[in-house]
């Protein structure tokens, strides 16, 4: 956080690694028959989700990559997909998160979590943060 508000700069390197780190999305798809699969059953018209961001943490593809590098120079994440099952919003997506942390050091630039252990997170396929609980500092 220090960084960001010192280097202002840094936040659109910062904001692909915010996006590989945290990749915000995951494909789910309806089992079309019942199937068993490496021993794991699947009935018609389960859900399944696809852990395609999994491939954000292949340390063949990121050194440290299961570290949080925000001046990480080479950054091919899949947080939207690829090729052409890339999400058709990923640039709205990154300007919003551009702006939303721009906006958020500029009024409290220095913060903490008040409760680490009270941060929840939604689950299926669109991932995320659901409760943040934190104290700006003075």
């Amino acid at each position: 956080m220090a960084r960001l508000v010192a280097e202002p700069e840094l936040l659109p390197v910062a904001v692909e690694e915010f996006l590989r780190f945290y990749a915000p999305v995951t494909m789910a798809r309806l089992v079309k028959e019942d199937v068993e699969f490496h021993g794991c059953p699947m009935k018609k018209d389960d859900w399944v989700l696809l852990g395609f961001p999994a491939a954000n943490r292949d340390p063949g593809a990121f050194a440290d990559a299961d570290t949080f590098v925000i001046d990480r120079a080479l950054n091919r994440h899949a947080a939207f997909g690829l090729g052409i099952h890339r999400c058709v919003g990923s640039n709205l997506a990154r300007m919003e998160l551009r702006v939303a942390i721009e906006e958020f050091i500029a009024r409290f630039p220095k913060f903490e979590l008040s409760d680490p252990g009270a941060v929840t997170w939604a689950p299926g396929q669109v991932r995320g943060p659901r409760a943040i609980p934190v104290r700006v500092l003075a």
